[in-house]
């Protein structure tokens, strides 16, 4: 009973702030007092009514009235114009400003506000300003998928915060870069970036910054190991060095280290030592509150408390739709429906994996985003270091050049332009060669699966759910729902890169196969080849190439068939390569194309074949002829059909070591 006092009690103080505020606002408008013009001011001077709009607009926003605390930041702001004050124009700008951002998500008018304290910052020539100006203009770009945008405006800020020696500046500006890789999923940068702020800690606010720093070191690992580490060491600065909100990010942290360790009641037990979690309140930020309650809701459902961890998945999946974070919004709900179909509430299980369907195509998009920035990115950073080395050596050749006579050096420094000019335009060819090529292997890719989740598929699929529940076989149709539940889970994670790695692959493909083994009564059999060498060094393979000419395989070969199919599927290595064999006793082309047009067959297959031979011809323009299919048909010594043998040739793509 004591939470819920409590709860009731904050209720009660922002309800009465929000009506004591209210009836401010209210009368200060009714003394029709318009500080945006000239004239006297019954009570207040310039100055204290920007401060009293500022406080207004302030107490307006904890009360969450948007509306009013709008107007009052606005006139705070227009008042600010007028007073000429620089120090007040500048705050009352970027309160305005970050306001709009994230409370109203108005970009367009945030824009504006940066556009103006841009030109306001560079006439006064506020070299900390124009720093913040970029940081504010990174992050909407970081909003509206334009990463690289968003990474020149950061690298700018960064070189002007190292020109004036601002450290705090400086530490953002790493921050905010490692943050934006993150966003693009390239955890090496990241990790990189967030590395460097050991080195640039501020000596004000020391404790503050070097609680933070290795924070964000933390989240740039997937290793629990790792992750523990760092956030142990952030944790050491929360013996009254750092605020609440620093070492509730730290402790969630630790605790979401315990969850990839699989030791769920100690994540529990940090959480609720450390954290007061009826204080925990959302912020624009960071995600301490929603990423609170994913962890939670995880930790319960390892803990078998299925119920409680919907209660914490709902309460993070209100705040992920409020921040419109697509991504963690299809999470949150994956995870959500694993959790009721443990309660054996299928229907909501299958519901959400139904939203998470309706999402894929706006997750794909910001998927392809993602994918190309962190092309993109590594392209620029890779440029940037080469024309470090190109200017020094340059520097070099000039200053011999200088020793020469003039000619000479015209000479030289006319040589030097038409030859960079050269190559960076056959570069730039490469480069938009390159990025269509694998936008267009990207789309491929997606239509490939999602031609493999296609509606028949799944119909046939619940099907067979339905059939072993009506013969009241529960023990089958559980251990069916949680295959096709994985399988349809692995195929939407597949979609976050263009690769995926040998072993994934054949999981993929044998949990595909024991769904497809029992839709069909057990009518073929399967069997799996594999190399040694391809086993011990797991390439990375183009995903989704072959799994096509099984489903083949299996419904044009078998379904038809008299006797028990067999179907054998072979891993070989081939120098750079590896080559995939399929082999069926199945009816053959001929045969079952006839059964096709008698049956007027759906397309799907035919569809799906197409867009993975069309992704076969993408990969082989890109890896040198390396990538192809040969298909044929298996004939007796009578000259009967006895199958078919399909041999895919794919590039590999050795890991880093």
């Amino acid at each position: 009973m004591k939470p819920t006092i409590k709860i009731n009690v904050l209720i009660s103080k922002d309800l009465i702030l929000f009506i004591i505020m209210s009836t401010l606002f209210s009368w200060i408008n009714a003394q029709n007092i318009d500080y945006t013009k000239n004239g006297d001011y019954p009570t207040l001077t310039e100055k204290e009514a920007i401060v009293q709009f500022l406080d207004l607009g302030d107490s307006l926003v904890l009360a969450k009235n948007n509306e009013k605390a709008e107007i009052a930041y606005k006139k705070a702001h227009q008042l600010s114009k007028k007073a000429g004050d620089k120090e007040l124009l500048i705050t009352t700008g970027f309160k305005l400003e970050i306001f709009l951002f994230h409370n109203l998500r108005k970009d367009t008018e945030a824009l504006e506000i940066i556009n103006f304290l841009f030109k306001y910052c560079s006439k006064n020539e506020d070299s900390i300003c124009l720093v913040k100006s970029y940081f504010r203009l990174s992050k909407l770009q970081k909003r509206q998928l334009q990463y690289n945008k968003a990474l020149e405006n950061i690298e700018m800020a960064q070189q002007l915060a190292k020109e004036i020696g601002n450290q705090g500046l400086i530490w953002e500006s790493h921050y905010l870069k490692g943050d934006l890789f993150l966003t693009i999923d390239d955890w090496n940068m990241a990790k990189k970036e967030f590395l460097k702020l050991i080195d640039v800690v501020p000596e004000k606010s020391q404790e503050y910054y070097r609680t933070m720093t290795y924070i964000n070191i933390s989240s740039s690992y997937n290793n629990p190991d790792s992750i523990l580490h760092y956030s142990q060491i952030a944790e050491k600065n929360c013996n009254g060095y750092s605020t609440k909100r620093e070492c509730d990010l730290a402790y969630n942290n630790i605790a979401w280290a315990y969850v990839l360790k699989n030791m769920p009641q100690k994540a529990l037990d940090i959480i609720n030592n450390n954290i007061n979690i009826s204080s925990v309140k959302h912020s624009y930020e960071d995600s301490l509150y929603a990423s609170l309650m994913h962890t939670l809701g995880i930790i319960h459902y390892k803990l078998g408390n299925y119920k409680k961890s919907i209660v914490y998945y709902k309460m993070s999946l209100e705040y992920d739709i409020k921040d419109n974070n697509i991504v963690e919004i299809m999470m949150t709900k994956e995870d959500m429906s694993r959790s009721y179909e443990k309660l054996g509430d299928f229907k909501s299980a299958i519901q959400l994996l139904k939203e998470v369907k309706l999402l894929d195509k706006k997750s794909d998009y910001i998927n392809l985003k993602r994918e190309v920035a962190r092309l993109e990115v590594k392209k620029i950073l890779d440029k940037k270091e080469e024309q470090i080395e190109n200017l020094e050596q340059e520097n070099q050749e000039i200053s011999i050049a200088k020793s020469k006579t003039k000619i000479f050096s015209y000479f030289l420094g006319l040589f030097l332009i038409l030859i960079l000019s050269t190559v960076l335009y056959r570069g730039h060819q490469n480069r938009v060669r390159f990025h269509q090529l694998n936008e267009e292997l990207s789309l491929s890719k997606m239509k490939s699966l999602r031609s493999m989740m296609n509606p028949h598929f799944l119909f046939n699929s619940f099907s067979t759910l339905q059939n072993y529940i009506l013969k009241k076989k529960n023990k089958e149709a559980n251990e069916y729902m949680t295959e096709l539940s994985s399988l349809i889970r692995t195929v939407l994670a597949s979609t976050e890169s263009i690769y995926i790695s040998l072993s994934e692959e054949i999981a993929l493909l044998k949990s595909y196969l024991r769904i497809e083994r029992e839709r069909f009564d057990h009518k073929f059999e399967e069997t799996f080849e594999i190399e040694q060498e391809l086993l011990t060094e797991d390439p990375i393979i183009p995903s989704m190439i072959i799994q096509p000419y099984i489903e083949n395989a299996i419904i044009h070969g078998f379904s038809h068939l008299d006797r028990k199919g067999i179907l054998s599927i072979k891993f070989k290595q081939n120098k750079n390569a590896m080559t995939c064999i399929i082999t069926d006793n199945g009816i053959g082309r001929l045969a079952a194309e006839r059964f096709k047009k008698a049956n007027n067959g759906s397309n799907h297959l035919s569809l799906a074949t197409r867009n993975t031979n069309e992704r076969l011809r993408i990969l082989d323009r890109i890896a040198n002829n390396s990538a192809s299919v040969m298909i044929e048909d298996l004939v007796c010594e009578s000259h009967k059909s006895n199958g078919t043998r399909v041999t895919i040739t794919l590039p590999v793509k050795q890991r880093n070591k």
